[in-house]
């Protein structure tokens, strides 16, 4: 039988491109090889049967029969079992490098191919395979060439469970070769708890087909360092019955050193960020991902202003070391996807992704944002963030950035499109003058500038004035006379005038300047009762609104026990209103605080009632005075039999309870009728009047009381 010791080695070559067979064959027998052609896989497979090759060298993107398909036809057929098989490749994905390995390839090279580099690297394959033939000839050869090659041996026994192992084995488990392992039990624990389950439905798939399997699997060895194992096993028959008769190589540094060269193709060296091809993949999948799920996807375009200067001034280690800290800090400002940093794992879009894809280049993909226009205040954040000076050794640099932002699906539905847009926002962001931000859309820029705008104006508003309170009566249903008022917070705007409280509430809350506001909200209105009372009017009993924030400041009971206490009412004519789901988001929290209110003399009630979820064993615990309709319910109430059921329930309810109860909203005659005949204590709407500053609400009040008044006074 002919072996290569007395004959040049085949390859044969498997190319659909004549041109690379030829450079392929050229190279070779130049190197000392014999060569043979196919043109696809099919082609390779019939060239095989009528002579075996040494080695195959085999493309992996081929008409008829790819590369994978050919690979694991080989493995399929007797002759051909062990020819090693060397892919061929232009793609530098992890699966398809995983794919050939579990076609059965013994090894890949990408595209271009260096030939001289790659007929060492046939010869070195053809010396292991001429080692593995003389392996399966000789158990004494097999030993040695299993422990060079970190290649052990085991036979499981399926009916009784026992386990033969080579002495390789124990020394891949790290243990003596003692002979301790003698069970499928002895040998599972050795499998990562992780990997247990594939590795027994491995199992169970071959037994149950007759066919051999092949997967990658952890160990845990004693030392609990763990190893990455190839496993390759087949169902046998021997005289015991049935058996598993499986190899098991440690293939731990192959896979680290390709984890390595893959972070070099994907990450940046001086950053450690995602470089601009990982960027791109993971912006192409969050565009599907939103495009499935109806989702924004935002892109942030960031460069370092007169980055240049400290390069220059400083030196390139100190510019490095400043771009270190500005991904830091910029990364400080999102939430990063889950696999950012685990390479080769698939990068779902679970989350933000910065990545630095130029000298002084840094982009963002954004996927949990609700609104394209939300990236604004996270742009003014990055901007705040390398507002702080950065230590250079002795000296302090400081940095600023332009920023571009576009986003999915307002602008673009291609990731390349997206990115120019970005592009394009980034450079009318520097025309702008540097250090600032810009939308593609001019549009959303305007709304987005007007809104930090409002903002800036808020944070000003309250030292300067601009505040004030606007107060809607509350009437009584069975003589309709005021009984009390609740205070509506207006703000008068220097240039724009009055501001709905729907337009600068939101604001205020995002900002946690609804706290200070607030606070004078309650000062404003007891000082406000006090007035009134020091006027001649009769007392009445003010409603404030307490906002989340507000509510959850532990100091809440002392803010209003100091305006009580400076202003010198009466307690019981402070009112706070509160939303029946915040008290429901701080459950136990919320009563004790509420029983520290009540301590104070003041009343308490339950704001929009019905629009939450409350239940009724919190209900009957919290310490409340009233609850408040919400006007949702007495728009329709009398037009509407469900909601003027659900008028009448709440109204019962309350009063089942103790409790008043308010109606707010009301605005018709009809309405007013249907409340009375349903006993509701007090109502509140334009039926009567609009919130009305203080002067007005005084004189409305004065004319509303003006006739008990003279009555009063003639009896």
């Amino acid at each position: 039988m002919e072996t290569m010791k007395n004959r040049p080695p085949l390859v044969l070559v498997v190319d659909d491109d004549v041109t690379a067979r030829a450079i392929a064959r050229e190279a070779l027998e130049v190197a000392g090889f014999s060569v043979e052609e196919a043109g696809n896989g099919r082609e390779a497979l019939e060239r095989a049967r009528v002579q075996t090759p040494d080695i195959v060298l085999m493309d992996v993107v081929m008409p008829e029969m790819d590369g994978f398909a050919a690979c694991a036809a080989l493995r399929a057929e007797r002759a051909t079992r062990h020819v090693p098989v060397l892919m061929m490749t232009g793609l530098d994905d992890v699966a398809s490098i995983n794919r050939a390995y579990e076609a059965g390839a013994t090894d890949f090279t990408t595209k271009p191919i260096n030939y001289l580099l790659v007929a060492h690297r046939i010869r070195y394959i053809l010396r292991a395979k001429i080692t593995a033939d003389e392996l399966r000839a000789s158990e004494a050869r097999l030993a040695n060439a299993q422990r060079i090659a970190r290649l052990g041996h085991f036979e499981w026994e399926l009916e009784s469970g026992h386990v033969h192992c080579s002495p390789q084995v124990y020394r891949l488990f790290g243990i003596p070769a003692d002979g301790s392992v003698t069970t499928n039990r002895d040998l599972l624990r050795f499998i990562h708890p992780r990997d247990r389950v594939q590795f027994a439905g491995e199992l169970r798939s071959a037994v149950t087909t007759g066919m051999g399997y092949s997967l990658e699997h952890r160990i845990v060895r004693r030392d609990k360092t763990v190893r990455i194992m190839y496993q390759e096993g087949e169902i046998v028959r021997t005289p015991a019955g049935l058996a598993v008769s499986a190899t098991l190589q440690d293939i731990t540094e192959r896979r680290n050193m390709e984890r390595k060269v893959l972070k070099i193709a994907n990450f940046d060296a001086t950053t450690g960020l995602p470089n601009r091809q990982l960027m791109h993949r993971y912006l192409t999948e969050s565009i599907a991902h939103a495009r499935r799920n109806a989702g924004v996807v935002v892109v942030m375009a960031i460069d370092l202003d007169n980055f240049s200067r400290v390069n220059d001034t400083l030196g390139h280690g100190a510019g490095d070391a400043l771009l270190k800290v500005v991904a830091s800090r910029l990364g400080s400002c999102i939430r990063p996807c889950s696999a950012m940093g685990r390479v080769g794992e698939e990068l779902q879009p679970d989350g933000d992704l910065l990545a630095r894809t130029g000298g002084d280049e840094f982009t963002v993909v954004l996927t949990q944002l609700k609104e394209l226009e939300d990236a604004a205040a996270l742009a003014r954040k990055m901007a705040e963030s390398l507002a702080v000076p950065f230590s250079a050794g002795e000296n302090e640099v400081s940095v600023n950035a332009s920023i571009g932002i576009s986003g999915f699906p307002a602008d673009a539905s291609d990731a390349d499109v997206l990115l120019q847009q970005a592009d394009t926002a980034l450079h009318h962001a520097k025309n702008l003058g540097r250090n600032q931000w810009a939308f593609s859309s001019a549009a959303i820029s305007r709304r987005v500038t007007d809104r930090f705008q409002l903002e800036s104006d808020l944070r000003r508003a309250l030292v300067a004035g601009q505040f004030e309170l606007h107060y809607q009566p509350k009437v009584r249903t069975d003589d309709e006379m005021p009984h009390g008022t609740e205070a509506l917070l207006r703000w008068r705007h220097p240039e724009k005038g009055l501001i709905s409280p729907a337009t600068f509430i939101p604001i205020a809350e995002e900002t946690g300047l609804i706290v200070p506001i607030s606070e004078w909200i309650v000062f404003e209105a007891c000082r406000q009762v006090q007035e009134w009372q020091q006027a001649g009017l009769p007392p009445l009993r003010v409603a404030i609104n307490v906002s989340s924030a507000q509510f959850r400041n532990s100091g809440l009971h002392l803010i209003v026990a100091n305006a009580i206490a400076g202003t010198g009412i009466d307690p019981a004519l402070v009112e706070l209103e509160l939303t029946e789901s915040l008290l429901m988001e701080e459950g136990e929290a919320s009563i004790r605080l509420m029983r520290r209110l009540r301590a104070l003399g003041l009343w308490l009630s339950i704001d929009d009632f019905g629009t939450g979820y409350s239940s009724l064993s919190y209900l009957k615990r919290f310490p409340i005075n009233a609850l408040k309709i919400d006007r949702s319910f007495i728009m329709e109430s009398a037009n509407s039999h469900a909601d003027g059921a659900i008028v009448a329930g709440i109204i019962a309810l309350a009063h089942s309870l103790g409790l008043s109860v308010v109606a707010e909203g009301v605005e018709t005659e009809k309405q007013m009728r249907l409340l009375r005949e349903l006993k509701c204590d007090e109502v509140q709407g334009f039926y009567y009047s609009a919130p009305l500053p203080p002067r007005q609400f005084a004189a409305w009040l004065h004319d509303r009381l003006q006739p008990a008044m003279k009555a009063a006074a003639s009896n």
